[in-house]
């Protein structure tokens, strides 16, 4: 039986091998063929500007985010939050606030994140399909980075980059909110009936908590002439 380890490689084999191996030695080299030096800073992301604000001007910012009526139609899309999440917002956006217009927006990985939003959004709605119109918008937005030196002597440097935003708008119908009536405050019991105040036996209203019954005086004829 012949041994293998005797017989030579093929010609094609043998190249590609060396050919890979002077690949991966010309990227651990520089172009003078020296190893190319790591960066002497750090690179922290600044975070990019927003499309529109996170809470409105006409509405307070210190306020609990479920008292706010305006501005839940305008939503940035991330990567950690999930689609169900924003399926649920964008629905109770329209059906509850009556918003018939809603802009979304993302930029760079979060993109394939809003695209599958607004393609699963409109199944969802209560309203025909040729009334629901989607608008898709791309750009680019100026984003900056801060360069850290390794050395505290230097100065830290900031450079400008570019990235992919889009912007999604979609309208039901013309567009136009529906104002929604606001809820009563009276106090409501388990049956949802106003609760009433309770009377006294014989029609008489009961006036405080700890109230008492008058007294009713009677005279007789004896004592109002010696009074």
């Amino acid at each position: 039986m012949p041994d293998r380890a005797s017989h030579p490689l093929p010609g094609n084999a043998a190249q590609g091998g060396a050919h890979s191996h002077r690949k991966r030695a010309k990227d651990r080299e520089g172009e003078g063929g020296q190893r190319a030096p790591r960066p002497a800073h750090k690179v922290h992301k600044l975070a990019p500007p927003r499309p529109f604000p996170t809470v409105p001007t006409s509405v307070s910012a210190t306020g609990p985010r479920s008292a706010h009526s305006e501005g839940k139609n305008y939503i940035c899309i991330t990567r950690r939050t999930e689609l169900g999440a924003y399926l649920r917002r964008c629905k109770d956006a329209i059906l509850t606030d009556g918003h018939k217009t809603l802009h979304l927006s993302a930029m760079g990985a979060a993109i394939p994140h809003l695209m599958q939003l607004a393609l699963s959004l409109p199944p969802i709605l209560p309203f025909p399909q040729d009334e629901i119109h989607t608008e898709v918008l791309t750009g680019t937005v100026e984003v900056q980075d801060e360069l850290v030196p390794d050395d505290d002597e230097e100065d830290v440097a900031y450079r400008t980059r570019g990235k992919s935003t889009l912007s999604v708008v979609i309208k039901i119908g013309d567009g136009v909110d529906e104002p929604v009536a606001p809820a009563s405050k009276g106090r409501k019991n388990r049956l949802g009936r106003t609760a009433a105040t309770p009377a006294t036996p014989g029609g008489t209203k009961r006036v405080g908590k700890n109230a008492r019954a008058t007294e009713q005086l009677v005279y007789r004829e004896d004592e109002m002439d010696n009074t």
